[in-house]
């Protein structure tokens, strides 16, 4: 169960709530029920906040990241990549599943495989902007 507090973690006009950080354990179940790696970058963000949601973005806590790898199936349709979080309406936010992995594409629901033309960033860069727009490049 996630635990909601708030928490100054790179909180930009966009972030609405934080959370208690996630365990090495946590994190560790979710590599092992997903059998993938999760990125460094993902893994020292749930190591301070276990998921975020904010007001046009949700970055998945370790429950959710299980539950919607799971459900939207994304190892099988995208191969290589994990699901971070969602824009709230009908994108994901897929990061390769590798240790050294930073950038992030933002992919439709119903495609879920990255292509060139999706939406490209550094994952600590969009977190740590100020522009009040996770998706400034859109």
């Amino acid at each position: 169960m996630v635990k909601k507090h708030r928490t100054a973690f790179h909180a930009k006009e966009w972030a609405i709530d934080l959370y208690e950080a996630a365990t090495i354990e946590e994190i560790q179940q979710v590599e092992k029920e997903l059998q993938i790696v999760l990125p460094k970058v993902y893994k020292e963000f749930l190591s301070v906040s276990n998921g975020m949601h904010g007001n046009l973005a949700q970055l998945y806590s370790t429950d959710g990241l299980i539950e919607m790898n799971k459900t939207y199936e994304v190892q099988r349709y995208a191969p290589g990549y994990v699901s971070v979080g969602n824009d709230n309406g009908g994108y994901h936010l897929l990061m390769r599943a590798v240790e050294n992995a930073v950038n992030f594409q933002l992919v439709s629901d119903g495609y879920c495989v990255p292509t060139e033309n999706d939406i490209t960033d550094n994952f600590l860069s969009w977190l740590d902007s100020d522009e009040g727009d996770p998706w400034r490049n859109e």
